[in-house]
């Protein structure tokens, strides 16, 4: 039986709500929620990465995963200028130039040119993701920076999981009401995507808490090393084909978070 996608996302959010509680004092749960301001955000937050997380299987199918890596990690534009605009960090004419070489290389990274043989749809989703996804890190920067106390961080990845399980939950039966069990390779990928999904949301907001870096480099860290892996997955184990302008793109993406990273 082969993995399958749905599944694999119940388990994984499944996994990431138990990291979550198992990392924090239970007795304080109900407490912390009475009077948690960041309740309404964490919703969001968990309804969005559901469907970010069935648009990102949907456009690694489609359009490859070095495409919809690239899109999905250089959306970091979005919380660099929310943090740049909002929370009194440098702007300088040389960083909106980084950040503008940053959406060209975006847009050459994932552009393929139009024949009978690819679908629309395989350069209509990235885009999608690339706004998506900048929309959602922009959320959880605000609710590090607005909402979230540093001890209250599990409970809130907790809260937020707890939403993304129950979306997919209630999406599996839609589209699946009566079918399915769980194939070891489902459990096996789910729980796996569940560590490094808890693990991601988690040690980043304490990085934006107590590194004592700007967001933006912050972000800039995180994705260049997404993006690379990524290549690097894409290219030698799935043997993806790519066009000059790609290669050209993907490079250039590289160069634009390096530069973004530098003061």
């Amino acid at each position: 039986m082969k993995a399958d996608l749905h599944g694999i996302i119940v388990v994984n959010y499944f996994v990431a709500t138990l990291l979550g509680l198992l990392n924090q004092d239970i007795n304080k749960i109900t407490s912390v929620l009475q009077q948690a301001a960041w309740l309404p955000i964490a919703v969001i937050i968990g309804f969005l990465f559901v469907v970010m997380f069935f648009l990102i299987g949907n456009s690694t199918h489609k359009a490859g995963i070095v495409i919809t890596t690239l899109a999905t990690r250089m959306s970091m534009v979005f919380p660099i200028f929310f943090s740049m605009f909002l929370f009194d960090e440098d702007v300088t004419v040389i960083r909106l130039i980084k950040i503008a070489i940053t959406l060209i290389a975006v847009v050459m990274a994932i552009y393929r040119k139009p024949d009978k043989s690819i679908k629309r749809i395989a350069v209509i989703i990235p885009f999608v993701l690339f706004v998506g996804s900048g929309s959602v890190d922009t959320l959880v920067k605000a609710a590090q920076h607005l909402f979230v106390p540093d001890n209250e961080i599990s409970i809130f990845s907790s809260v937020l999981f707890a939403t993304s399980f129950i979306g997919a939950l209630l999406a599996l039966f839609i589209k699946k009401p009566v079918k399915n069990s769980i194939s070891l390779q489902t459990l096996i990928i789910g729980v796996a995507l569940g560590f490094a999904n808890w693990g991601s949301l988690f040690f980043i907001m304490k990085a934006l808490n107590h590194s004592q870096m700007d967001s933006s480099l912050v972000f800039g860290v995180n994705n260049l090393a997404i993006v690379s892996c990524s290549l690097i997955l894409g290219y030698i184990v799935f043997k993806e084909k790519l066009s000059r302008l790609n290669w050209l793109g993907i490079f250039l993406s590289i160069i634009s978070i390096i530069l973004l990273i530098r003061y």
